[in-house]
C-alpha cells in the first residue's frame, strides 16, 4: 500500500520497442526494485526476450535488482533499457 507521504520517483523506460508509459511518467516507490517497472514496460511493449539487456540512466549502468534509492536515482528517472552491445565499459 502506498501513501501520499511515501517517497516516490517518476520513471520512464525507453527501449527500441517504444517508451513506457506512452506519455508522462510512472510513479513508483523509491524503495521498490527497478525490475518492477522494467517488467511493466516489458508487458506493455510486448517485448519477449530481454536476455542480456542492461539498464542505463544518464550514461551509467544501474542494477535493476536494487531500488531506485539504492541506485541513487530520483526524483525523475529516464531508464534506457536494451541489449548490451558490449561497446567498451565494464562487463
Amino acid at each position: 500500500m502506498t501513501s501520499q507521504h511515501e517517497h516516490t520517483v517518476e520513471v520512464r523506460v525507453v527501449t527500441t520497442a517504444g517508451v513506457f508509459p506512452a506519455s508522462g511518467f510512472e510513479h513508483e516507490p523509491a524503495a521498490q526494485p527497478v525490475t518492477v517497472v522494467l517488467e511493466k514496460a516489458k508487458r506493455a511493449l510486448h517485448i519477449t526476450d530481454t536476455t542480456n539487456w542492461i539498464a542505463v540512466v544518464g550514461g551509467n549502468r544501474i542494477d535493476p535488482s536494487l531500488s531506485y534509492a539504492a541506485n541513487h536515482l530520483g526524483p525523475r528517472v529516464e531508464i534506457d533499457w536494451g541489449p548490451d552491445h558490449g561497446a567498451g565499459g565494464n562487463a
